[in-house]
């Protein structure tokens, strides 16, 4: 949520619910800056791993001469260095995340930035950079990943009002996001995923390919899921403007079917390709709910290491 300055702001619960908590890849990554990331490159610094045969081209100054004492036999020395990781953040920032919701809620944008500003504080409170896609008719904003506190109130700044429009395409587009984000690393991206699955699903299939550590949180409005209407309403569709007039007593069973329907397709994907998943309404405890995912895949993570 935004301030007087148009900078976002967070919620003090929150920070302090998700305090302690690191954010952890599940893949190692690659960077030369000194972080407490593992990651597959190999070089002359840091924790000793292993000797492998010395080759022609390897450095001469990492043979080790004691080993070769005992067997007469050239091995260098391989260390693992330590890596930066960067974490991106993809935000639908498209009309239907806009849309007002009931009794002073935030929109599903508003929660969604907030969840975005709480993550890339995490980030670069341990030293990580953070980046940020803003995605409505195209990508609306593109901000790299960096380090520190300057970094992220830039990205305050951009998370209080952020830009975009329309919609209806969020998969596609993000799709186009893939070749600045790279290799290794955490992306997070931040949606209803009500528009069309599979363009969405591609995408987060080639976040995965490219060994990203991937977690897609669809963010809702709670009418979404309840349908609490029950008298003759007009409906509008926040993003092509086409209007229905319903009694939502003839359309409550089969909306409810579909949104069902829906949302478990969502949930079985990622549980089926090893995206993390979190699904929230605009009526959740979010300090609760997030605090509590993240735990969880902090246990994860380790217990993978």
């Amino acid at each position: 949520m935004s301030n007087g300055n148009n900078s976002l702001t967070i919620d003090p619960r929150l920070l302090e619910q998700l305090k302690g908590i690191e954010l952890k890849s599940r893949f190692l990554v690659r960077g030369f800056y000194e972080n407490r990331h593992r990651t597959r490159d190999f070089g002359a610094s840091n924790e000793f791993i292993e000797h492998k045969d010395y080759q022609r081209g390897d450095e001469i100054r990492r043979i080790d001469w004691r080993v070769f004492a005992r067997t007469r036999r050239l091995y260098v020395k391989r260390f693992e260095m330590e890596a930066n990781m960067r974490v991106h953040f993809i935000l639908d920032t498209s009309d239907s995340m806009r849309v007002p919701a009931e009794g002073g809620r935030p929109t599903k944008l508003e929660l969604a930035a907030t969840i975005t500003g709480a993550l890339a504080m995490m980030a670069v409170s341990q030293q990580d950079s953070a980046g940020l896609f803003c995605i409505g008719d195209m990508i609306d904003e593109a901000i790299p990943a960096r380090q520190g506190m300057r970094h992220l109130a830039l990205l305050f700044q951009h998370l209080g009002v952020p830009r975009g429009q329309g919609g209806g395409k969020f998969g596609e587009i993000a799709w186009t996001t893939l070749q600045q984000i790279g290799r290794r690393g955490v992306t997070f991206v931040l949606t209803d995923a009500l528009d069309p699955l599979d363009p969405l699903i591609e995408t987060l299939k080639g976040l995965m390919v490219r060994e990203q550590d991937v977690t897609l949180i669809q963010v809702l409005d709670e009418a979404e899921l309840t349908f609490p209407f029950d008298k003759m309403t007009e409906f509008r569709h926040p993003e092509t403007g086409r209007r229905i007039m319903g009694d939502p007593q003839a359309l409550r069973d089969r909306y409810l079917a579909r949104i069902t329907a829906h949302v478990e397709k969502v949930r079985l994907f990622c549980i089926q390709h090893g995206v993390d998943y979190l699904r929230l309404h605009t009526g959740d405890d979010l300090a609760a709910l997030l605090s509590s995912h993240f735990v969880q895949r902090l246990v994860r993570r380790n217990s993978a290491c």
